[in-house]
């Protein structure tokens, strides 16, 4: 076979491959556009007369409403009225009392006025009623309608099952006229039964409404699963498209590369070579045939790609790391410090949306997925920002450190707590968005971070398997950092951190100190702070109610329950909203009852991580 052909048989199985690909698409985007006409032309219109019709059966009901109130009132009238009448005495004892007939005459009016009310309301009610069975009858004519010309299958059946429940809510509706122009006969007329009518009346009302919301479920349901299948639809049809030029792709370079293979040249092979490699195909190897130039440059080429093969061994094997400084530092000289290990100075940072797995509960898992994502999204940024180190994600929890080189030595608390006080800012304009992200405009969930840091020595280097490496920090300084973040929940607190952070950052910022701790898991005890604000940013306000909890906080620690107890209430009187002044509270209260803890020294302990 010729060149030429074999050519012209690779172009046409491309051109083949690639017309099923344009057939199956278009089929796909028919049956897409199927499910658009149905929902476009049928269904949302229909779900719109049918909340239309939901609103008339309101209006209605209201107007009956305002209707029965003026027929009582006029019954009234009509009552005090007579009772009126009668109380005059005849012109044979006593003069008429002129104010007694000013009563009557004012009473006439304000019946006349009311008759004339109930005049305009009959008509107003019997338009209402007019339109209300016109919609009904149309939307029972356009499902019908809809029926021959619904444009899918599941349309079709959709709309076969809307039917009865359309004529059910207009024989309901039908129903529920009888009943209430009865019951305005009965307030006419005057008969007691009009209670009964009232309970018979709400029953059919509640029936309609469940009729009516039914309906719309059964619009909705449709819809959003017409939605899906478009949807589906269209990633069948990118998938299979992406597939097939793949496919076709692969095949032609294939079939080239016999056509090539077969002609014999060492420079075709040579610019089939550098194709594979530009497609980023470092596998191959050249056998060199020749001993000329076209050999040397064959040998060349080999060297070119096994050198390539070892940068890309090298990209895929720093590629485990997140951070890009440290896959810059691990092929740098430095990266062999960093593969070993030591020991430094670190700074750890734990974040924790606050009763997650509540807040989840309300949402389907693409929702879940969303909010969390938007969350990281926003609460990683002050930590990368500040030269922190993402280590890793734990659901909804950021652990985060800092250390040398990736940040200057001495700076680590102060960073860290730099981004700790933005993510606890960013939590705020997170609730903001929460209505956009979760398509909710009430009974949103209630957020809150808890986030803890811990500064000391730990090992940082790479830890893993030979597959799988991951750099990290490890030591009893992670723990405590884990820790400090659950200690929210004892405090009401944002943030805590232990006292080395406190020392290093405090030049920064103003901090108040909330306990001395035994956290879970340790012997020793650490001093708990919570970081108030930037030095230069914080009021004189705020530092003295600082200084006003500390002085009660040194009475508890000393034992002294009773001077405690007033101090923390003064607290209190002062700032209303501080959770951990409650905390003290509570435990002075409880100590109160059963006595203080046995051996006391000041340290509380913590009973659960």
């Amino acid at each position: 076979m010729k060149i030429p052909h074999k050519i012209f048989g690779i172009a046409m199985l491309v051109f083949l491959m690639m017309g099923s690909t344009i057939l199956y698409s278009t089929y796909k985007l028919y049956l897409v556009s199927r499910e658009a006409t149905d929902l476009a032309e049928i269904f949302i219109p229909l779900s719109d007369q049918v909340g239309e019709i939901g609103i008339q059966v309101l209006l209605q009901e209201t107007h009956v409403e305002r209707h029965q109130k003026h027929l009582i009132e006029a019954r009234l009238i009509e009552v005090k009225r007579d009772e009126l009448i009668a109380a005059v005495p005849s012109s044979s004892n006593l003069v008429p009392s002129a104010d007694n007939d000013d009563r009557i005459a004012e009473l006439e009016s304000d019946h006349a006025a009311l008759i004339e009310e109930i005049a305009t309301n009959e008509k107003a009610y019997d338009e209402l009623e007019t339109r209300l069975d016109a919609s009904l009858s149309r939307a029972e004519a356009d499902v019908e309608s809809a029926i021959a010309n619904a444009a899918t299958i599941n349309g079709q059946n959709t709309l076969s099952a809307l039917l009865p429940m359309v004529q059910a809510i207009e024989q309901q509706q039908s129903s529920l006229n009888d009943q209430l122009r009865l019951l305005v006969q009965t307030l006419k007329e005057g008969r007691v039964q009009h209670l009964q009518l009232e309970d018979l009346i709400e029953a059919e009302q509640e029936k309609l409404a469940s009729q009516l919301d039914a309906t719309e479920d059964k619009l909705a349901h449709y819809m959003l699963g017409a939605s899906g299948r478009a949807e589906e639809h269209e990633r069948q049809a990118l998938l299979v498209s992406v597939a097939l030029t793949i496919a076709s792709g692969l095949l032609a370079l294939l079939a080239s590369g016999l056509v090539i293979r077969t002609m014999l040249v060492p420079l075709r092979r040579l610019i089939a070579g550098t194709n594979e490699v530009e497609n980023g195909n470092l596998t191959g190897e050249l056998k060199a045939l020749t001993k000329d130039e076209i050999g040397d440059l064959t040998r060349s080429f080999n060297g070119m790609v096994e050198g390539l093969r070892k940068s890309e061994q090298i990209k895929v094997k720093f590629g485990q790391y997140v951070d890009p400084r440290v896959v810059s530092a691990l092929i740098e000289e430095t990266g062999k410090e960093l593969m070993s290990g030591e020991r430094k100075v670190v700074s750890v940072f734990f974040a924790d949306l606050a009763n997650f797995t509540g807040i989840s509960e309300r949402f389907t898992p693409e929702g879940v997925v969303t909010l969390v994502n938007h969350y990281l999204a926003m609460m990683s940024e002050p930590v990368t920002q500040h030269q922190g180190l993402i280590d890793k994600y734990i659901g909804d929890a950021i652990m985060a450190f800092w250390t040398p080189p990736f940040c200057d030595d001495g700076q680590q608390a102060t960073l860290a707590v730099r981004a700790a006080l933005q993510d606890a800012a960013l939590v705020r304009i997170f609730r903001q968005e929460l209505p956009a992200l979760t398509g909710l405009a009430r009974d949103l969930p209630d957020i809150h971070m808890r986030i803890g840091i811990a500064t000391g020595d730990a090992i940082v280097g790479s830890i893993g398997s030979e597959k799988s490496k991951n750099y990290t920090v490890i030591g009893d300084t992670v723990n405590l950092g884990s820790r400090l973040e659950s200690a929210n929940r004892i405090y009401g607190t944002t943030i805590l951190v232990c006292r080395q952070t406190f020392e290093m950052a405090s030049g920064a910022f103003e901090f108040r100190k909330i306990d001395d701790l035994l956290v879970f898991g340790k012997t020793e005890p650490v001093s708990v702070y919570e970081p108030l604000g930037a030095v230069s940013a914080l009021d004189r306000d705020l530092l003295t109610y600082r200084d006003q909890f500390e002085e009660a906080l040194a009475l508890f620690h000393k034992g002294a329950w009773t001077d405690a107890q007033n101090a923390f209430q003064a607290c209190k009187q002062s700032r209303e909203n501080d959770s951990a002044c409650d905390t003290y509270l509570k435990r002075l209260t409880m100590i109160k009852q059963d006595g203080p803890p046995p051996e006391w020294n000041g340290v509380w302990h913590m009973d659960s991580k």
